[in-house]
């Protein structure tokens, strides 16, 4: 490894230009035009989605691939990152675990156990050639509207928020470099920020004792990378800027104030509140200049191949120093030759038991068993006159980007046939509500599953329609744990935290009678 070009003043301009730049691409394996681009434009990192990922070996493929790509081009490996948050932000999801999320991980009530999903995440991470992990969320989710982060967060409290952040990345990067995100925090917004410019108007003092505790805790632990997020901090930036383009807050805050040696890395730059504020490709130049090492392009080859060649002309013309440039290169430079090795002798035979491990599923199910919350009210024990009313979940952010093959219907079909089904989509309209209440008359039992009702609020409609028949309801919620601020209308709640294959195991479970009530809810109701 020591042979590869890890001294700036070694590369090219255009090398250098493109170690800063991360790229996504379509397909399952690398094309002539991903080839084009490491050899021509010099792209130096990668971001992987589920839209490129079928199962562990092709994925182990695929990035032995991208690296050997790389090394001949370039002579200097990429970092390859993705973003495996675990529960509903999980890109890979056949082949390898299916890791529980943030909220699941918190309701299960174990720091030890958070520290293990860390290790083990990273260990199949780096097995299947995976070098950057986009996580953990380490914003504090005190917004009961938020669209976007939810369950994603470990709680509404900074101090849970920053255990189990510290536990996870502690884990994390036995293996492989975690990326704490969305700094300078995304958890009390309710706009998502992948289709408009959130504003956060708190003051400094407020930011310091919530919003900023996981993220301090977390520079002075040692984290490898930091996240900024497309989020205007009027108390933060000048001229109502997203944090990811502000000097103010990624250099003067981030770096002088608080301290940060690692590498800080864009959200995406084609989210909605860069594009159609700022422009992709300008925006880009803007936040490295603000203090950005790396700039994410995750869709569009036209974006990428203008970043470029804009970082270029930029150069040229002076309008942004290059010695600037070679400072933020070398710092990626200085992380490549520490912390990315690549093996081009092994093959997936050779990683395959840490890939498809026994041991790290079951760790996995016991902690969405043990999250599985009594909120309020009593277990359920299913009656013979029973109506299971279901909503049927889809990808409801990009963050999601997709839900996988899992389906609780057929699970319900098969293990409790007596169990009559209504599936609902994510918003019932009016008529469809109707038809429940209808329905819901002949019953003596209404088990009623929520996905997101703090987004969604027709289904919390629906749940007080219900209400009124008078009949015994129990209401799960499979995702955002917020329905009771929303209706008085829930006697028997409990949370799952996510809809993922092990969660419907969990709630099949339930549903039969045998599962026992341990987690505790992480946010709090007044």
């Amino acid at each position: 490894m020591n042979n590869h070009k890890f001294d700036v003043s070694k590369l090219s301009l255009d090398e250098k230009i493109g170690q800063l730049l991360m790229f996504g691409f379509e397909g399952e394996s690398i094309d002539d035009k991903t080839i084009e681009f490491i050899k021509k434009y010099k792209a130096g990192n990668v971001i992987l989605f589920t839209r490129n990922i079928k199962s562990g070996e092709q994925l182990y493929n695929l990035n032995k691939q991208l690296q050997e790509q790389a090394i001949k081009h370039l002579d200097i490996p990429m970092f390859i990152g993705i973003d495996q948050e675990g529960g509903m932000v999980s890109r890979i999801q056949q082949g390898a675990t299916f890791f529980p999320g943030a909220m699941t991980i918190s309701a299960n009530g174990s720091l030890e156990d958070c520290y293990n999903v860390g290790d083990k995440m990273g260990s199949e991470l780096k097995s299947l050639g995976v070098n950057m992990n986009f996580a953990p969320v380490l914003d504090v989710n005190n917004n009961p509207k938020n669209p976007v982060i939810g369950v994603r967060s470990y709680s509404d409290d900074p101090k849970v928020v920053s255990q189990y952040g510290q536990a996870f990345i502690k884990g994390m990067q036995n293996h492989v470099i975690a990326t704490g995100k969305h700094f300078p925090g995304h958890g009390d917004t309710h706009v998502d920020s992948h289709l408009a410019l959130p504003k956060v108007e708190y003051d400094l003092d407020r930011l310091e004792k919530v919003e900023f505790v996981p993220f301090v805790d977390s520079i002075h632990n040692g984290l490898h990378a930091m996240m900024s997020s497309h989020i205007d901090f009027p108390h933060l930036t000048k001229d109502g800027l997203p944090t990811t383009l502000s000097e103010d807050v990624l250099t003067k805050l981030l770096r002088n104030k608080l301290g940060f040696k690692g590498l800080i890395v864009t959200d995406g730059m084609t989210m909605k509140s860069i594009e159609s504020n700022y422009g992709t490709v300008e925006a880009c130049l803007m936040a490295v200049k603000a203090g950005a090492n790396i700039y994410c392009i995750c869709h569009s080859r036209d974006y990428q191949i203008q970043a470029i060649k804009r970082f270029r002309e930029a150069i040229i013309n002076k309008e942004i120093d290059e010695a600037l440039i070679d400072q933020r290169v070398q710092l990626i430079l200085d992380y490549k030759k520490q912390y990315v090795s690549v093996n081009f002798d092994q093959t997936y035979e050779d990683v395959k038991d840490i890939v498809e491990n026994d041991e790290t599923k079951a760790l996995s199910y016991s902690i969405v068993e043990g999250a599985a919350s009594l909120v309020k009210g009593k277990k359920l024990s299913l009656s013979d006159r029973a109506l299971f009313v279901g909503i049927m979940p889809k990808a409801t952010t990009i963050a999601d980007e997709a839900l996988g093959h899992y389906d609780i219907f057929k699970g319900i079909e098969k293990e409790i046939p007596k169990l009559d089904i209504i599936k609902l989509p994510l918003s019932p309209s009016n008529l469809d509500i109707l038809e429940v209440i209808e329905k819901a008359k002949a019953y003596d039992q209404l088990i009623v599953t929520t996905y997101n009702g703090n987004v969604f609020q027709e289904q919390i409609k629906m749940i007080d329609y219900l209400s009124e028949l008078g009949k015994e309801m129990h209401v799960i919620s499979m995702r955002n744990p917020y329905d009771l601020y929303y209706t008085k209308n829930i006697t028997n709640y409990v949370c799952l935290y996510e809809y993922t294959p092990n969660s419907i195991k969990v709630l099949l479970k339930y549903l039969k009678g045998s599962l026992k009530l341990k987690g505790k809810v992480p946010v709090k109701y007044e």
